[in-house]
């Protein structure tokens, strides 16, 4: 420490008791005025420092969720290093994540991701539960460009990578959760073109899944994302948005409830959602033309349509009522379901609860899409971490009307492949048509999302 910025011993502060000025300091909250009041003398810098640093476990547990055993002189650090990167981190764009402090800054909020909900939680007006980390991802996604960027991402310059980080699609895709009840916060999409583009490209030129299924294309995922966000968030778009706006807190897209888990875990059993479409010809149109050239009116969510989904997850092969769940030879020839046991290896702080997790649940559902009763018959798989993030997993199933499981109706039959977003609150995935025969770039495809809800509605949902 220089001789400029050594605390003064000739002040007020120094005749007070120790006791008096830790008070002061628990009152706090800008760090700026930490730093600065632990420079004022010797006194309030014992305040901060003295007493084994145990102010800043005090303040650690006052602000963010907190891992029991941690030394108090290891969460000075974290302390400190959090508020310096999350302050300097609202002067990045986070476009594709490769800069090294920019890097940092979003390490910083995956570890507020994966240690949500250690610790103490609190009940919010609507009786979900919420948690410090929360409320700091909500402030940084407020006062940031993580999730508001002002312009389309920038060209990539020579030597740069062209990818969006891992980390910071993983990032980007769970916190924005938070954003369908965020009054005050805005919503465009600078790249709806692209966006477009990417959600109705074929399963072969854009698979979800890489890698034998170990790798997710964030990529596509964030493009589906923005997609929805843009017809569910943004007023200008004339579709989804007094649907979304009139619903119930409870009914809209919300976050994460506990803490994330590796492994296939049962999800909710109520369910909104909606999908779009375009009509063959402006999908292979779109196709053939790339992003850029024209901006194609989206079925389905341009009459503002949401649907209800029931889900009910069985026990082994069985569900609750012990009823037998069938799997037909036809729909895991679409969709590839059953997946052999995956590599899906837990982050190392999971080991021992995730090794007795099952790798592959099934579930049956149903629901309403327009004045259509539906079945959906379909698995959960567990996948691997994504971006040092746990709690993925891949969800299919197909969307059918008829309960014949022996002989299947084999001319109605719509296949979804999706993403469960760490938490099991958010699935963003493609639908196709199943009936068809997939020719190699020439399946007829479109994005789908659901989010939980918090009770039944499933009459009257539908308009």
């Amino acid at each position: 420490m220089s001789r400029s910025q050594s605390p003064f011993s000739n002040t007020a502060f120094n005749s007070l008791p120790i006791e008096l000025n830790k008070a002061i300091v628990h009152y706090l909250y800008d760090d700026k005025d930490i730093a600065t009041y632990r420079l004022i003398c010797h006194a309030t810098n014992d305040a901060v420092d003295a007493d084994r640093q145990s102010f800043w476990r005090a303040k650690f547990r006052e602000k963010y969720d907190f891992l029991e055993g941690t030394p108090n002189n290891q969460l000075r650090r974290m302390y400190q290093r959090r508020s310096k990167l999350l302050r300097c981190g609202n002067k990045y764009g986070f476009f594709r994540g490769h800069g090294k402090t920019e890097a940092r800054v979003v390490r910083v909020l995956k570890d507020l991701i994966v240690e949500a909900f250690h610790g103490a939680t609190e009940f919010d007006e609507h009786g979900r539960l919420r948690c410090k980390n929360h409320a700091q991802l909500i402030q940084f996604i407020f006062e940031s460009r993580l999730l508001n960027n002002d312009r389309r991402p920038p060209t990539v310059r020579r030597g740069e990578p062209a990818h969006v980080d891992e980390t910071l699609a993983a990032v980007k895709l769970i916190c924005s959760q938070f954003i369908f009840d965020l009054p005050g916060l805005e919503h465009n999409i600078f790249a709806l073109d692209e966006s477009q583009f990417a959600v109705y490209q074929s399963a072969t030129d854009a698979p979800i899944f890489l890698d034998n299924y170990k790798r997710l294309n964030l990529e596509w995922v964030l493009h589906s994302m923005n997609f929805f966000r843009h017809h569910m968030m943004n007023e200008e778009a004339q579709t989804l948005f007094d649907k979304i706006d009139e619903l119930d807190a409870t009914q809209k897209p919300s976050p994460w409830r506990e803490l994330l888990h590796q492994g296939a875990q049962p999800l909710s059993r109520y369910w909104k959602g909606t999908y779009a479409f375009l009509d063959h010809s402006e999908v292979q149109r779109l196709r053939k033309q790339g992003p850029g050239h024209e901006i194609y009116i989206d079925k389905n969510v341009d009459e503002g349509k949401i649907q209800s989904l029931e889900l009910t997850f069985a026990q082994t092969t069985h569900l609750p009522n012990g009823r037998p769940l069938p799997w037909p030879p036809l729909f895991e020839s679409c969709l590839h379901s059953v997946l052999p046991f995956t590599s899906a290896q837990p982050l190392q702080t999971q080991a021992r609860h995730s090794s007795k997790q099952p790798q592959n649940i099934q579930f049956e559902g149903q629901g309403q899409d327009l004045d259509d009763e539906y079945r959906a018959l379909g698995w959960l798989n567990a996948l691997p971490p994504q971006g040092g993030i746990p709690g993925w997993q891949r969800i299919t199933f197909m969307k059918h009307f008829s309960d014949d499981y022996e002989d299947p109706d084999q001319d109605n039959l719509w296949a979804y492949e999706g993403v469960v977003v760490p938490g099991g609150r958010m699935i963003l995935g493609r639908w196709w048509f199943a009936s068809e025969s997939a020719v190699t770039q020439l399946d007829y495809n479109g994005p789908f999302i659901l989010w939980a809800v918090d009770e039944q509605e499933m009459d009257g949902e539908e308009e």
